[in-house]
């Protein structure tokens, strides 16, 4: 199994946009062969700290994800409404 978490930090003036931005990406990802699970979560001592918990069931579901349209969408415009880059950690399980 393949665990992706992804730590988001949010500009405070496009929370409300990006949340109704990720909703694609998750709900989306969530019906993918392969996944196993696929959350989006706002972390609980922050206002603007989310977290994406991904488990795939292997590297070949992973490479589908990446090339998916909502994904690359993601990939295109989640930095307009983060205040730094993702912090990504990949475990496998």
């Amino acid at each position: 199994m393949k665990i992706i978490n992804v730590a988001l930090h949010v500009k405070p003036e496009f929370k409300k946009e990006y949340e109704d931005f990720i909703h694609e990406l998750v709900i989306n990802s969530a019906q993918e062969a392969g996944n196993e699970f696929y959350g989006h979560f706002k972390k609980l001592d922050s206002d603007n700290d989310y977290e994406i918990i991904e488990h795939w069931k292997d590297q070949e579901a992973v490479d589908f994800h990446n090339d998916t349209p909502h994904f690359q969408k993601f990939l295109a415009h989640v930095s307009d409404y983060l205040t730094s880059e993702p912090e990504i950690t990949r475990m496998d399980y």
